[in-house]
């Protein structure tokens, strides 16, 4: 739905949508802040970079009938 990079090139922030029987549900329990730990391709010596991103789940209010 949207996404921004970041000053680097890398991506800074994404906006996405989720439709399905019990998608809500089945992803609700991933907002928070996850950890991702990798070895860059230019790291020469091994060294393990850790990133971390937030997750927030939120589902789509329903929408009201006006009077």
């Amino acid at each position: 739905m949207e996404a921004s990079m970041s000053d680097l090139g890398g991506l800074k922030e994404a906006i996405i949508g989720v439709e399905g029987k019990d998608a809500f549900n089945m992803l609700r329990f991933e907002s928070g802040v996850h950890r991702v730990q990798r070895v860059p391709l230019t790291e020469a010596q091994g060294r393990i970079h850790t990133s971390t991103v937030t997750v927030a789940v939120l589902a789509e209010p329903e929408e009201l009938e006006s009077a």
